[in-house]
């Protein structure tokens, strides 16, 4: 059986605002808040967002994050 998503993610400029607002240092911060937040976080920041912008605008981690 196949699933189908369609998942809706925030603009890609939006969506680095936020995750730059958390203030973390590193993939590690992101993964761990991503982990610990999985039921606050909004659900249209995606948890791996390398992937959900790989071709729209994704540079890197340091770039999402901002440090």
């Amino acid at each position: 059986m196949k699933y189908i998503y369609d998942l809706k993610f925030r603009d890609f400029k939006k969506a680095r605002e936020f995750s730059r607002s958390l203030k973390l240092r590193n993939k590690k911060g992101w993964d761990e808040w991503c982990q610990k937040n999985i039921h606050s976080k909004p659900k249209d920041i995606p948890v791996v967002p390398n992937l959900a912008y790989k071709n729209n605008g994704w540079i890197n981690f340091k770039d999402w994050l901002g440090y």
